[in-house]
């Protein structure tokens, strides 16, 4: 076995219609394509990679978060342009944690979808 990288990372949603309008509107990915699956879904462009998108009416978070965990389970989706996206965020009136000159070595900022799942956006820093 010789894994090469990550092709894409699903999220399971409860409503596409809200996570549509997140994930295409609010934070602009591009939606791609989806084959003609027999269940509710979107999928969108990150680079290279893939966010599949699927939903689940019936699914009742257990662990919805109603505040930004920044240490829990999350994605994280690599930025060319740190501040862009913090003024983006803070623009779409999108409740954030940032983070600048992080202990991990690079800059974060943290964010909650509609559903609770919290994304982070991150981007390098030169130390000095």
């Amino acid at each position: 076995m010789n894994p090469t990288g990550i092709h894409h990372i699903s999220l399971v949603v409860t409503d596409i219609e809200k996570a549509k309008a997140f994930y295409g509107d609010v934070l602009r990915l591009q939606q791609l394509k989806r084959p003609p699956f027999t269940f509710v879904g979107l999928w969108y462009a990150l680079g290279q990679q893939q966010l599949h998108l699927i939903e689940d009416g019936q699914l009742k978070l257990k662990e919805k978060e109603t505040s930004i965990n920044t240490r829990g389970r999350h994605v994280a989706f690599h930025v060319s342009d740190f501040d862009e996206t913090v003024r983006h965020l803070h623009n779409q009136g999108v409740l954030y944690i940032e983070k600048r000159y992080s202990t991990s070595g690079f800059h974060q900022v943290f964010i909650n979808d509609p559903d609770g799942n919290t994304i982070e956006f991150m981007s390098e820093f030169q130390a000095e």
